[in-house]
């Protein structure tokens, strides 16, 4: 980071330098200044023949590029050279043996590298693959080539092994340390993205209840002066009167229906269906589905046109009220028997689904990661048409949701408020 920094003030202001770029400048560099070396002090030194030690010493160095991009083939390809190489020269007295000085130079930057770049066990292979070669190296030497200086040889491997080692803990650490930080920046990350999406959705709901206090005031303001106009004006004609009244009954509606949408608003749930809504007519179509599907069903309706006056709004919780409480009967009691009851009084419609014990409880009590929410979902798509609705088991061992919707705008007073 300091080198790249470093550079990075040579560059004009608008680049940098990629710190990948930089690292395999260095490794290339570092390669070809090691097969020098190390060619060089193997056949000068060493007495190696030119064209092995050439060739071996190749091999080695590549190892470091090689380590850039396949770790544990680099891992097993330097091992092996360092279990060779050593056996090309073996009768030098009064040198390093089995691992000269260029040797155990490329060895020790592979494993850094390795280190780096792959899985510690990858790494720890590296390591005691290279200290296994070396002494395999050294018991040919012993005993088939018949070399006599165990001593400097044990001195040898002990010094690389302490080195190596020592680089191998070294790359271990600022890698697990660069893992670390890599998870901090991910996590601050998404703790930001989960931060503006939550300041989205505050904000959201500010606006919505900020919406709602101005407009309802006003609506509400529109409300009373054309409720009241033909009794603050006498002697307006019948048409104008009717007009008003028309005004007041739109107002009233749309205050309604801004209710509703500020309930809408204060989720952020942006994965509503596009398709059109289902409206309340539909509920027949809805109980014959679930007959279908083998649920005993019933749907009775009381009263004349039960569906008259009823606003679109209520007709969605309506109709969403009743899918819920058939898909929690179902989904908590093994073959319930249900009814669907739907009451009108030309103010109110009021819907009951009653359904029995069955043969007990589909899933143990407690267990379900949704206990709870169908029901919270009824009261809060009941409240946002000024509705109500309660839920419980009866005396007479049946489990009942009743909920109680406004039909008509006109004669709901809780329309009134603002």
């Amino acid at each position: 980071m300091v080198i790249s920094r470093l550079f990075d003030r040579l560059l004009p202001p608008d680049r940098s330098l990629d710190p990948r770029a930089l690292a395999w400048v260095a490794v290339i560099l570092a390669a070809i200044a090691m097969l020098a070396i190390e060619s060089s002090i193997a056949v000068g030194v060493y007495g190696a023949p030119v064209a092995l030690a050439f060739a071996l010493s190749l091999v080695h160095v590549g190892c470091l590029p090689l380590a850039m991009l396949r770790p544990l083939f680099a891992t097993i390809t330097s091992a092996l050279v360092c279990g060779v190489l050593p056996l090309l020269a073996p009768t030098a007295v009064g040198l390093p043996w089995p691992w000269t000085v260029p040797m155990m130079i490329t060895q020790v930057l592979v494993i850094l590298i390795v280190g780096l770049r792959a899985h510690w066990g990858v790494a720890l292979g590296a390591l005691l693959g290279s200290i296994a070669a070396s002494s395999a190296a050294a018991a040919v030497g012993h005993f088939l080539l018949e070399i006599r200086r165990s001593e400097s040889t044990v001195v040898t491997i002990v010094v690389f092994s302490c080195i190596a080692g020592g680089v191998y803990v070294a790359a271990v650490i600022v890698r697990q340390w660069n893992l670390i930080r890599s998870q901090l920046v991910r996590e601050k990350e998404n703790t930001a993205v989960e931060h503006s999406k939550r300041v989205a959705v505050e904000e959201k709901t500010r606006i919505a209840r900020e919406l709602h206090d101005i407009v309802a005031h006003s609506m509400s303001i529109i409300n009373i002066q054309a409720s009241s106009a033909p009794f603050r004006h006498a002697g307006i004609d019948a048409e104008v009167a009717e007009e008003f009244e028309t005004i007041s009954v739109s107002a009233r509606h749309a205050l309604t229906e801004m209710r509703g949408l500020l309930s809408v608003l204060r989720n952020d749930d942006s994965g509503h269906e596009l398709a059109p809504q289902p409206r309340f007519s539909e509920i027949g179509d809805l109980i014959s589905q679930a007959q279908q599907a083998g649920i005993h069903v019933r749907l009775r309706q009381h009263g004349d046109d039960v569906g008259s006056g009823l606003r679109e709004s209520t007709g969605l919780a309506g109709y969403r009220i009743v899918q819920e409480a058939l898909s929690n009967a179902v989904r908590h009691i093994r073959d319930p028997e249900i009814d669907v009851d739907v009451y009108g009084d030309g103010h109110t419609m009021t819907i009951s689904v009653v359904n029995t014990r069955g043969n007990g409880p589909a899933e143990p009590v407690g267990h379900s990661s949704d206990q709870g929410q169908g029901l919270i979902g009824m009261r809060e798509r009941a409240a946002s048409v000024g509705g109500q609705l309660r839920s419980g088991w009866t005396p007479g061992n049946t489990y009942e949701v009743v909920a109680t919707l406004p039909l008509d705008p006109e004669t709901d007073d809780g329309e009134e408020r603002s």
